[in-house]
């Protein structure tokens, strides 16, 4: 009856996970921006074009590029879904739902299934992680790599044969970097720092064998940087030290308002894990943990790995601080997870000493996460440029000329309409047409007219596409924020 009772209060919670994640995903209604554009073409041009890359997306310093294990990770589902744009979501979807249901899987067997089950009972609505799901970008893969390196820090303080431990931290580091290379920069420094204040880490890395296979593993995941560096002069690394030791601030902050910054980003990290309803329950449910932990202190020896994560969120927290400008909140991509973790094991130990109140925890939580999905289940939550929106202005376009030559123009605020050239450039290989011309046909072109809250930018593109004497013949409207009309020249 016990296990009966498990898989019931599972299914319950698992079933409002997946329900949130897949029903976007079926509605169409996932976001589609210049990103996911421009990256669905890269893995196209892997693919398809069989054009080999050492470079990554770009990042917030000029001459520094994320790694290219990105455009390789979702040359994976272009492959299986035959380049299908909403391939991407899904397979992101199944990866998702993979690595959460294995990290409920290691809490289960590590310390407990009601562990697990808060875990998945936040996670479930956690307006974080659902997101996270649908934000089809370089930085959502790190949140994973988060969850691998919580099991891995794990195992470094509780097994006995280290060597492959080492090596995975090692390479889970440096994709970490390698995907986000902002939280690299920070995470890795630290990490190293902590290995030498904790005495079962020093032994264990700080050894001619721990620090080989710490290192293999980083370059590993460094392989196509290093790759890309030696043919060209090394120009990212002189970059990077570059702006290390002589920084370039947008909007340099004196420290008392950097401090600020970073402490309400981090109450923001925290905020962002819970739903309304189970954030004043979690700020609760911490109130009294903490308490349990300050009574019980001698219990948290048997928790140094839990110690370390707390003091790997504190350092980065404090070397944050070194950075005067704009810190934003995706340079810490997947930190939700540390803190989580450490919610997380705080209420196991809670739960091994007064059984009773964490259960009375357990209950509160699905209550509100049950009560919060029942009241958001009919909402709908369309995104401004979602997929189907997108998708269904270019066969508008496809369906009016069939296998004939067309003209399209696109204006998008972030200018180089990326979504736009990846459908077309996916039609034309399914439905074997052409791909849109830039050069009227036939004197008539299609303008895809995207809404702008400048609209003398909109007003300026149109002068400068449009011919003189050209006149309107149709116009469509796709829904608030993009038209399409057809024009004719003289």
């Amino acid at each position: 009856m016990k296990k009966i009772a498990k898989l019931v209060l599972f299914l319950i919670i698992f079933g409002i996970f997946i329900y949130l994640r897949i029903t976007p995903l079926l509605n169409q209604t996932v976001p589609y921006t210049y990103d996911q554009g421009r990256d669905f073409l890269k893995a196209e041009e892997i693919v398809r074009f069989k054009n080999i890359t050492f470079l990554g997306p770009t990042t917030g310093i000029m001459g520094l590029n994320h790694g290219p294990w990105w455009y390789y990770f979702l040359s994976i589902p272009y492959f299986l879904f035959n380049g299908h744009p909403l391939g991407f979501y899904y397979f992101m979807f199944i990866f998702s739902v993979i690595a959460n249901l294995l990290f409920f899987y290691f809490l289960e067997k590590k310390y407990s299934f009601k562990t697990g089950l808060l875990f998945l009972t936040i996670t479930s609505v956690s307006p974080y992680f659902i997101s996270m799901n649908f934000a089809i970008s370089n930085n959502t893969i790190v949140i994973y790599m988060i969850l691998g390196l919580i099991a891995l820090i794990f195992s470094l303080f509780k097994n006995k044969n280290q060597s492959s431990w080492i090596f995975l931290v090692g390479l889970f580091l440096g994709f970490i970097h390698e995907f986000e290379v902002s939280f690299g920069l920070f995470i890795i420094p630290v990490f190293l720092f902590l290995t030498l204040i904790f005495k079962k880490l020093r032994k264990i890395f700080f050894t001619k064998n721990g620090l080989l296979n710490f290192i293999f593993g980083l370059i590993i995941a460094f392989l196509p940087r290093i790759l890309f560096e030696t043919k060209n002069g090394f120009s990212q690394t002189k970059t990077l030290i570059n702006f290390i030791f002589s920084p370039k601030f947008h909007n340099p902050k004196p420290f008392k308002i950097v401090f600020y910054d970073r402490l309400n980003l981090f109450i923001s990290y925290f905020k962002s894990i819970f739903v309304e309803y189970n954030l004043h329950l979690s700020i609760f449910a911490l109130s009294i943990i903490i308490s349990v932990l300050i009574f019980y202190k001698k219990d948290l020896k048997k928790h140094l790995y839990l110690i370390f994560i707390i003091f790997l969120i504190l350092f980065l927290f404090l070397i944050s601080l070194f950075y005067k400008d704009n810190f934003w909140a995706n340079y810490y991509e997947g930190i939700q997870y540390l803190i989580l973790f450490v919610f997380l094991i705080s209420f196991y130990i809670l739960e091994k000493k007064h059984k009773i109140i964490a259960k009375v925890i357990l209950i509160v939580f699905m209550i509100f996460t049950i009560t919060f999905f029942t009241k958001n289940i009919f909402i709908k939550n369309n995104q401004i440029k979602d997929f189907k929106a997108i998708d269904k202005a270019v066969n508008y376009i496809i369906d009016k000329n069939g296998k004939k030559d067309f003209c399209v123009k696109i204006y998008t605020p972030p200018v180089v309409p990326y979504t736009y050239n990846y459908l077309f450039s996916y039609y034309s290989k399914i439905k074997n047409i052409p791909y849109p011309k830039k050069d009227w046909v036939n004197n008539q072109c299609y303008f895809i007219i995207e809404k702008d809250d400048y609209l003398f930018r909109v007003q300026e593109w149109m002068k400068n596409n449009l011919p003189e004497n050209s006149q309107k013949i149709s116009s469509f409207k796709i829904n608030e924020d993009i038209k399409i009309e057809l024009w004719k020249k003289n």
